[in-house]
Protein backbone atom coordinates (compact mmCIF):
# COMPACT_ATOMS: atom_id res chain seq x y z
CA UNK A 1 0.00 0.00 0.00
CA UNK A 2 1.31 3.52 -0.40
CA UNK A 3 1.80 5.52 2.47
CA UNK A 4 2.15 9.21 0.87
CA UNK A 5 3.95 10.16 4.48
CA UNK A 6 6.53 7.66 4.38
CA UNK A 7 7.61 7.71 1.07
CA UNK A 8 7.94 11.71 1.20
CA UNK A 9 9.89 10.98 4.29
CA UNK A 10 12.28 8.50 2.05
CA UNK A 11 12.49 11.17 -0.56
CA UNK A 12 13.54 14.37 1.79
CA UNK A 13 16.22 11.62 3.60
CA UNK A 14 17.60 10.99 0.18
CA UNK A 15 17.89 14.54 -0.48
CA UNK A 16 19.11 15.67 2.56
CA UNK A 17 21.96 12.57 2.47
CA UNK A 18 22.68 14.53 -0.73
CA UNK A 19 23.21 18.06 0.45
CA UNK A 20 25.37 17.93 3.56
CA UNK A 21 25.49 21.62 5.01
CA UNK A 22 26.46 20.50 8.43
CA UNK A 23 23.13 20.67 11.05
CA UNK A 24 20.67 21.16 8.76
CA UNK A 25 17.33 23.35 10.06
CA UNK A 26 13.78 22.94 9.03
CA UNK A 27 11.02 25.97 8.55
CA UNK A 28 9.01 25.10 11.80
CA UNK A 29 6.06 26.08 9.64
CA UNK A 30 6.25 24.43 6.36
CA UNK A 31 9.46 22.23 6.71
CA UNK A 32 11.61 23.41 3.91
CA UNK A 33 15.02 22.22 4.89
CA UNK A 34 18.07 24.78 4.55
CA UNK A 35 20.01 22.15 2.48
CA UNK A 36 16.84 22.71 -0.08
CA UNK A 37 17.00 26.89 0.26
CA UNK A 38 20.80 27.02 -0.56
CA UNK A 39 20.34 24.41 -3.36
CA UNK A 40 17.03 25.89 -5.21
CA UNK A 41 17.14 29.27 -4.11
CA UNK A 42 13.22 28.60 -3.09
CA UNK A 43 12.26 29.33 0.14
CA UNK A 44 8.66 27.41 1.20
CA UNK A 45 6.57 30.16 2.93
CA UNK A 46 6.95 33.46 4.75
CA UNK A 47 8.47 31.83 8.02
CA UNK A 48 11.41 30.81 5.94
CA UNK A 49 12.87 34.35 5.32
CA UNK A 50 12.76 34.66 9.17
CA UNK A 51 14.00 31.42 9.90
CA UNK A 52 16.78 31.22 7.01
CA UNK A 53 17.62 34.73 7.23
CA UNK A 54 21.51 34.63 8.07
CA UNK A 55 22.10 32.02 5.87
CA UNK A 56 20.26 34.15 2.35
CA UNK A 57 20.50 37.67 3.29
CA UNK A 58 23.94 38.05 1.54
CA UNK A 59 22.13 36.10 -1.56
CA UNK A 60 19.26 37.59 -1.50
CA UNK A 61 21.36 41.19 -1.91
CA UNK A 62 23.25 39.31 -4.75
CA UNK A 63 20.16 38.09 -6.28
CA UNK A 64 17.63 41.19 -6.21
CA UNK A 65 19.63 44.28 -5.12
CA UNK A 66 17.84 44.47 -2.06
CA UNK A 67 16.37 42.28 0.83
CA UNK A 68 12.57 43.79 0.84
CA UNK A 69 10.47 42.41 -2.00
CA UNK A 70 9.05 45.72 -3.42
CA UNK A 71 6.75 43.46 -5.74
CA UNK A 72 5.48 44.35 -9.52
CA UNK A 73 2.36 45.65 -10.56
CA UNK A 74 1.09 45.05 -14.27
CA UNK A 75 0.89 47.79 -16.82
CA UNK A 76 -3.03 46.90 -16.68
CA UNK A 77 -3.13 48.03 -12.75
CA UNK A 78 -0.71 50.54 -13.26
CA UNK A 79 -2.25 53.11 -15.17
CA UNK A 80 -5.76 51.98 -12.93
CA UNK A 81 -3.50 53.58 -9.70
CA UNK A 82 -2.92 56.24 -11.69
CA UNK A 83 -6.05 57.48 -12.83
CA UNK A 84 -8.09 56.60 -9.35
CA UNK A 85 -4.87 59.16 -8.08
CA UNK A 86 -5.42 61.82 -10.70
CA UNK A 87 -9.39 61.72 -9.92
CA UNK A 88 -8.25 62.13 -6.20
CA UNK A 89 -6.00 65.35 -7.14
CA UNK A 90 -9.45 66.33 -8.88
CA UNK A 91 -11.82 65.98 -6.33
CA UNK A 92 -8.81 68.50 -4.27
CA UNK A 93 -8.95 71.14 -6.14
CA UNK A 94 -12.82 70.58 -6.85
CA UNK A 95 -13.61 70.99 -2.92
CA UNK A 96 -11.17 74.39 -3.34
CA UNK A 97 -12.97 75.75 -6.35
CA UNK A 98 -16.01 75.35 -4.72
CA UNK A 99 -15.29 76.47 -1.88
CA UNK A 100 -13.55 79.59 -3.09
CA UNK A 101 -17.26 79.95 -5.36
CA UNK A 102 -15.34 79.50 -8.51
CA UNK A 103 -18.18 77.29 -9.88
CA UNK A 104 -17.63 76.92 -13.46
CA UNK A 105 -13.77 75.54 -12.45
CA UNK A 106 -15.77 73.19 -9.91
CA UNK A 107 -18.01 71.86 -12.62
CA UNK A 108 -15.21 71.53 -15.23
CA UNK A 109 -13.15 69.77 -12.58
CA UNK A 110 -16.32 67.54 -12.15
CA UNK A 111 -16.82 66.31 -15.85
CA UNK A 112 -13.10 65.38 -15.71
CA UNK A 113 -13.67 63.21 -12.72
CA UNK A 114 -16.53 61.78 -13.80
CA UNK A 115 -14.64 61.11 -17.46
CA UNK A 116 -12.06 59.30 -15.53
CA UNK A 117 -14.25 57.38 -13.59
CA UNK A 118 -15.60 56.16 -17.00
CA UNK A 119 -12.52 54.78 -17.93
CA UNK A 120 -12.29 52.64 -14.59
Amino acid sequence: MFDLNFDKQLMFDDYNSECDYGQDKACPKCGTMLSYVLKTEILGCATCYKMFESEIHNRLLKNQGSINHIGKISSKHFSKIKIKEKIEQLEKEKEIAADAENYILAESLKNQIEKLKGEL
